[in-house]
């Protein structure tokens, strides 16, 4: 068989273009999984965050809380985030008042996590405690303290005696867990139209009733203040008038004279004697004028 020549050398690099465009198939094959593998071993916590970790051989790390940052672990472990600031979570509420009437309520949970308890709360829970925990508390103590009251009281007067009530009760359902309730809000209360209108009308009229008490106490104490500024006057005008003898009275006269004649204004003219033994004084002036 008759070999053509240059063929062999036409052929050998074809094979080289195929063995390169290998490699770097397998080279960008290894990079995409190292990628993979690092994105997985790579955990970022925010601000306001702490986690746990978990590992595939001794389970949850009881002794370490990550704080926020870029956190580095092996692909096969996991970083269970929390929230470390107070949240709001807001809840409608469907309750019955102590006479058995519906009442529809929007409420507000303030809670937060105890940072130094994690890993407990981990192990206990989990990340989901708000669903676990907090909302079914939250809901069981508010049907058993508005069912206390009624409809009126929950509308107006007793609002802040049954937050502080459901508070205090979720509290001591979450006394075991690493779990702070700060506060538990009242936002609205819807009642049946003619329930609250006929609550709103009651309302008017206490409000009507207290100012016309208020009207009548006024009354009364300015009646009575009077009376006694009366009774003061009378009894002055009575201490001054026993003791406005007629002695009294002429020496205050005599005192009246003496001041008036030593005055450097005044010429004084003594005619005779006046009423009571007193003086008749006449100004000068006064008498050449007429």
């Amino acid at each position: 068989m008759e070999t053509i020549p240059g063929s062999e050398c036409r052929t050998l690099p074809s094979k080289g273009r195929r063995t390169r465009a290998r490699g770097r198939a397998a080279v960008a094959g290894l990079a995409f999984l190292a990628l993979s593998l690092l994105s997985g071993c790579i955990e970022s916590i925010n601000p306001g965050q702490a986690g746990v970790l978990w590992t595939i051989s001794q389970g949850t790390d009881t002794k370490t809380i990550y704080r926020e940052g870029v956190q580095v672990i092996a692909p096969w472990n996991e970083i269970y985030i929390y929230d470390l600031r107070t949240q709001e979570a807001r809840l409608s509420l469907h309750v019955l008042s102590v006479n058995g009437l519906a009442i529809d309520m929007d409420s507000s949970v303030l809670y937060r996590v105890q940072e130094k308890a994690l890993p407990t709360l981990q192990e206990k829970v989990g990340p989901d405690y708000y669903h676990v925990l907090i909302a079914p508390y939250v809901m069981s103590e508010a049907r058993k303290i508005v069912g206390r009251f009624t409809p009126s009281q929950i509308y107006s007067s007793q609002r802040e005696t049954i937050e502080r009530l459901i508070l205090e009760g979720i509290r001591e359902k979450l006394r075991d867990y690493p779990i702070v309730v700060e506060g538990f809000l009242i936002r609205d209360v819807r009642l049946p139209r003619i329930i609250r209108v006929a609550i709103e009308r009651k309302l008017t009229e206490e409000q009507n009733y207290q100012r016309m008490e208020y009207v009548l106490d006024v009354a009364q104490k300015t009646a009575q203040k009077r009376r006694i500024e009366a009774q003061g006057i009378a009894a002055f005008q009575k201490i001054v008038q026993s003791n406005l003898t007629q002695s009294y009275l002429t020496w205050k006269g005599i005192e009246a004279t003496e001041k008036l004649a030593k005055s450097p204004n005044t010429k004084i003219i003594i005619i005779g004697s006046g009423k009571n033994g007193l003086p008749v004084i006449l100004n000068a002036e006064s008498a050449s004028g007429r």
